[in-house]
């Protein structure tokens, strides 16, 4: 905001160098940004933060530099010579709509001579940004600028009846405004309109059919209070911002609407002649009594942290017009009425140390009596679970607990995430944030997705988090562990792009840490997964997880750009591995032997592992794939394997014989449990 020097002068009693002004209002909270020289004046770019309304005045900047210890305020008074004919006589108020204007207060002025204003206003108002207009439209804008409320004058002649209506805007209503621009209204506008039909905007701008012109000659002078949030709506939805709108938007001073009305009649008069009517039409005399706050200077101290001499509360509040006195607990302060923004005893805190300084408080951490913390039964688990993460090379993602309603649903399809209703928040953020996630799926495909649209050549994510369902009075909550993998995963000997044996391994050596090493993999259709890529992830009989290739339904949706692989375990099958076991190596050494196995291609790997474990002796200590063959020489519909078995004894070493009549046994007993023939 620009102000003028010798104007804020004008309210300050005393002789208080321009240096220390910029200073005093700096170190309150007004920052002083820059001065420039206009003349005999300097023009000061003032920073007033979007809280504090009183402050985008001359007047209330020399409150807060009196408040900070510079001069004395000078009182603020209008005097104003009314002529015997009544303002009632001459025009008629009808506020309708009181919720959007619950005050508007009016004079007329009749016999003004519109021309162009005196330079010494003319350069103020230049010193402040604004284009002198005429004396007219130039003393309203003057009275903005020095008491902070905004106001308009019309050319009472093209008001209809003499009528002033505030009310609702009809729907599709028309109107032009003063930039030229005909704007269509809604009925949630507030608008100045007379017997006819709208002729401003409340509280952003007037109309080009009432504006003042140079042969103007009787005004009606409006000065009101808008509701902040319908002056807001309106400015909104027009793009419109302006002086006016500006300050209503933040809150303004309901009481000063009289009091600014008489001290821009005053000027008119002096600036363009003419005579004020009796009386002012004032929907609303009878105000509110002001807020009152109980502030404890004992209270302030132990906010503070420090000591404040009570003589120094006393006076910076009565500078900023808080009136205190003694009251039940300290004292009570009443609210000016230009300070919408103190409601709370700790608002009142905040003006004190605001000229106090902030500098000044020491850094001191508050004393609070605290229970000891505890840890949830789930955090071994999680914590091990991230550490499984980065260990295998994945970037651990942390991704929000709420998604968009379409990606849960697109999600819901997993068998993990189908547990219970979705969790919708009464009051969301935002549309992307409306649910309470059932599956870590959804978030984690939208952070890889975002790496490879931005050019990453690779995505190695996984995140340990919490889902959430909807069953009864409070949401159920599980752990998950989730993997999402795409692009070229090799090194130098390998740029493939990824695939499920790539995802498979990945979460096998996720999981192995964590004791889930006995996992066996199945062939399970989800609607979250491709068709035909996806596998369940079992822990014996109980479905752990799912992997797979994302469905498109979903990449769609997180505008992935190429193929994602993603896994999800539930981590409440799992438990905390406290104490990580050891194996010695071993003493004696191993006989291997490889096996190849014929079979239909519906028996899965992991179901033949599942059969050569079960019909082996108890020292076979690992079995391995070798390689799998598909081609000449081997039906469509099957596939020759060959697994290599490690045979091993802890106390001694084992003969050949022993191992080939193992060998055999076991080849036997697995042909009664598969449809399998041997090479």
């Amino acid at each position: 905001m620009k102000i003028s020097l010798a104007w804020l002068r004008d309210h300050l009693a005393g002789d208080t160098p321009a240096e220390e002004l910029a200073r005093c209002l700096t170190k309150v909270g007004m920052n002083v940004e820059l001065r420039e020289a206009v003349g005999n004046d300097e023009s000061w770019d003032v920073d007033v933060t979007s809280n504090r309304p009183d402050a985008l005045n001359h007047r209330g900047l020399a409150r807060e530099a009196v408040a900070a210890g510079c001069g004395t305020l000078r009182p603020l008074e209008a005097s104003l010579a009314e002529s015997p004919i009544a303002a009632a006589d001459l025009a008629r108020l009808e506020v309708v709509d009181t919720a959007g204007c619950p005050r508007y207060c009016a004079r007329v002025i009749r016999g003004v001579r519109v021309g162009p204003s005196p330079v010494w206003l003319a350069e103020r108002l230049a010193a402040c940004g604004v284009r002198p207009i005429n004396n007219v439209v130039d003393a309203t804008n003057y009275v903005l600028l020095d008491v902070g409320h905004p106001l308009h004058a019309f050319d009472l002649r093209f008001l209809a009846g003499s009528t002033v209506r505030v009310r609702k805007a009809a729907a599709g209503e028309r109107m032009t405004t003063l930039d030229g621009v005909e704007r269509e209204l809604v009925p949630d506008d507030v608008v100045i309109a007379d017997a006819e039909k709208a002729v401003a905007l409340a509280g952003i701008m007037g109309g080009a059919d009432s504006e003042i012109r140079d042969d103007t000659t009787d005004v009606l002078l409006e000065s009101a209070y808008f509701d902040p949030l319908a002056v807001r709506r309106t400015a909104r939805r027009l793009g419109l911002v302006t002086e006016a709108s500006h300050r209503f938007e933040r809150g303004a001073d309901r009481t000063m609407a009289r009091q600014a009305v008489d001290l821009a009649a005053e000027l008119i008069v002096r600036l363009a002649g003419g005579e004020v009517a009796r009386g002012v039409l004032d929907s609303a005399p009878m105000l509110p009594p002001a807020r009152q706050i109980e502030l404890d200077p004992e209270q302030l101290c132990t906010f503070a942290g420090c000591e404040i001499p009570p003589s120094f509360v006393l006076r910076v509040l009565a500078a900023l017009g808080c009136d205190p006195r003694p009251g039940s607990d300290g004292m009570r302060c009443s609210v000016p009425s230009w300070r919408v923004d103190l409601e709370l005893p700790q608002d009142l805190y905040e003006e004190v140390l605001r000229h106090w300084g902030f500098d000044r408080v020491p850094s001191v951490l508050p004393e609070a009596a605290t229970a000891p913390g505890k840890r949830l039964g789930t955090w071994p688990v999680t914590d091990q679970a991230r550490d499984a993460l980065v260990h295998t090379g994945l970037a651990e993602a942390v991704t929000y607990s709420f998604i968009t309603s379409e990606l849960d649903a697109a999600t819901a399809g997993s068998p993990l995430a189908d547990r219970g209703a979705a969790v919708l928040l009464d009051n969301p953020l935002s549309a992307r944030m409306a649910v309470m996630r059932r599956s870590l799926l959804g978030g984690l495909a939208e952070a890889a997705a975002g790496n490879l649209r931005r050019g990453a050549e690779r995505v190695l994510l996984g995140e340990v988090g919490r889902v959430f369902f909807g069953t009864g009075q409070r949401p159920r909550e599980e752990e998950r562990l989730a993997v999402a993998m795409a692009g070229r995963q090799g090194g130098w000997d390998r740029s493939a792009e990824t695939d499920f044996l790539d995802l498979k391994g990945t979460l096998e050596a996720v999981l192995e840490p964590l004791g889930i090493e006995a996992l066996s993999w199945r062939p399970t259709d989800a609607p979250v997964l491709a068709v035909g890529s996806g596998a369940g992830v079992f822990a014996g009989d109980q479905l752990v997880g799912i992997a797979g290739r994302l469905a498109e339904s979903v990449s769609s949706l997180v505008d992935c750009p190429q193929a994602l692989w993603v896994a999800e375990i539930d981590l409440g099958h799992v438990g905390a591995r406290t104490v990580p076991t050891v194996r010695p190596l071993p003493r004696f050494p191993a006989v291997v032997a490889d096996l190849t196995v014929r079979h239909a291609r519906a028996v899965a790997y992991a179901e033949l592992v599942a059969a050569v474990r079960a019909a082996a002796p108890d020292w076979l200590e690992a079995v391995q794939p070798v390689v799998q063959f598909k081609g000449a020489g081997v039906a469509a519909d099957e596939v020759k394997t060959t697994l290599r078995l490690v045979y091993r004894l802890a106390e001694r070493s084992l003969t050949q014989d022993e191992v080939n009549a193992a060998h055999f046994a076991l080849m036997e007993e697995l042909g009664r449990r598969l449809p399998v023939s041997f090479q």
